[in-house]
């Protein structure tokens, strides 16, 4: 009898540590397929940020991603090359997701399923793609899930205050998770008769913060300096062409279509008709959220859907996670695992073609390499990627018209594809003639996945 009920066991351990060698397995593809392309602005001053941290000069851009930076010039240090460096540190971090997701579905030791359950989700092929690159998006989304876990241990009364000093390392990975902040409040209304639990989390709440916002101001010369340089990106962010919701010119309705697409097509189907279909499976298994969660998903929506550059699918990404968790926490092994299958196949393919193909503004940065010594090159935020390529050019980035106006023009003016949109935007009369044109997959840089050069004819205006 007691070798027939210790099989069962055994038979699970086995399941289990199968499991568990498949997911190191696709963790050691994902870091061998991590993109060497500064596929992005973003990722080149990131990438920069990583020899040199000089927030004044946006490497990076502001609040600083210094938790993000950190990690990443350890790496570097160790030999590896920096943007290399940037996508390791995004793929282990969000790839660590893994644990505190199996913590909250386990039912039990060496539990199988639900630890298939878990790598589903950090399967999802658009994270996994997106946390290959440069971008901090991948370390934030493993950063969400430990905070995730945390606090549900917390309503527990397990690890009180976790989930504040895990909201303080989200904060310093990416800032514009700040929505996921509303959970807090929940908690804090758990112990609301208890002025002195109160009293506490909210101190090592503030704490946490300051424990990266300080280090990033004294980076900068102090808190005075910090706030007026936060002050000026803020302003250059939403101002003349930030991109951002104050001056776009879709409609709220527009861009609720757009966020929505970006979550569904972009997000759980990664631009393939397979995977949406392999999403939508799981619809008759829907089960809701709790109200916390509920009310805390709706305000990060409300966030992207007002507040952030909605063409940019990386910012609907911890949505896809929640709605992936939504899906996949109460499956069984017959639904997982060809959901799984799926997203592994579709994810690992453009894994592949992310780290093998360039992106169109590096064949474009390439190409300049071609044009005369003398050649000015206007640009919208291509400057950097330019530079990289060609130091010696001259490289004049463009952010407002009277920018624009002011730089004086002779022979041999450039100006790329985006320049030109925001200037045509803006009812600037211009001529010109297309020199490049390359183009690469929509799926992983989308509104970059066309990098045009243009020619400046010389009848164009005068500027004033």
């Amino acid at each position: 009898m007691t070798v027939r009920s210790g099989h069962p066991q055994r038979r699970g351990r086995s399941l289990f540590f199968m499991a568990v060698l498949l997911i190191l397995g696709c963790l050691a593809g994902r870091l061998y397929w991590v993109s060497p392309y500064v596929a992005s602005y973003d990722i080149a001053n990131f990438t920069l940020a990583v020899g040199q941290y000089d927030l004044a000069n946006l490497q990076p851009h502001f609040p600083g991603y210094p938790f993000f930076i950190l990690l990443a010039t350890g790496l570097a240090r160790l030999g590896l090359d920096p943007v290399r460096a940037l996508g390791v540190v995004s793929t282990l971090g969000f790839a660590s997701g893994l644990i505190p997701l199996y913590l909250l579905f386990k039912r039990r030791r060496f539990d199988a399923v639900r630890l298939l359950a878990a790598f589903t989700v950090v399967s999802t092929a658009s994270l996994v793609v997106l946390s290959a690159t440069g971008m901090s998006d991948g370390l934030a989304l493993g950063v969400l899930c430990w905070f995730l876990w945390s606090v549900e241990r917390a309503r527990h009364h397990h690890f009180r205050l976790l989930p504040y000093i895990l909201f303080g390392l989200l904060m310093a990975t990416r800032l514009s998770y700040a929505p996921f902040g509303i959970i807090l409040l929940f908690l804090l209304w758990q112990v609301r008769r208890d002025a002195w639990q109160v009293v506490s989390e909210m101190a090592v709440l503030l704490l946490a913060q300051l424990a990266w916002l300080l280090p990033v101001a004294f980076s900068v010369g102090g808190p005075a300096s910090f706030a007026q340089l936060s002050l000026s990106f803020v302003t250059g962010h939403f101002s003349d062409w930030g991109g951002t919701a104050q001056t776009d010119e879709a409609t709220l309705l527009e861009r609720l279509g757009l966020t929505i697409k970006q979550m569904v097509w972009h997000g759980l189907g990664f631009a393939t008709w397979i995977g949406l279909g392999s999403g939508l499976l799981f619809c008759q298994r829907f089960r809701s959220f709790p109200l916390w969660w509920s009310v805390t998903g709706a305000g990060y929506f409300l966030w992207v859907w007002f507040a952030q550059n909605i063409d940019k699918p990386r910012h609907v990404l911890p949505l896809v996670l929640l709605l992936v968790v939504l899906l996949v926490r109460h499956l069984s092994v017959r639904w997982l695992v060809p959901f799984l299958c799926i997203q592994l196949l579709i994810g690992s393919t453009a894994l592949y073609q992310q780290a093998t193909t360039k992106p169109a503004t590096i064949q474009l940065a390439e190409a300049i390499t071609g044009l005369p010594a003398s050649a000015t090159i206007f640009t919208d935020e291509e400057e950097r990627q330019f530079l990289m390529a060609r130091p010696d050019a001259t490289i004049v980035p463009i952010g407002s018209v009277s920018k624009w106006r002011a730089e004086p023009k002779s022979q041999g003016v450039y100006l790329t594809g985006r320049l030109l949109e925001r200037l045509r935007a803006a009812d600037v009369s211009i001529e010109v003639t297309e020199v490049f044109c390359f183009t690469s997959d929509p799926r992983f840089e989308p509104e970059d996945a066309e990098a045009r050069l243009y020619k400046l004819k010389l009848n164009e205006e005068v500027p004033r």
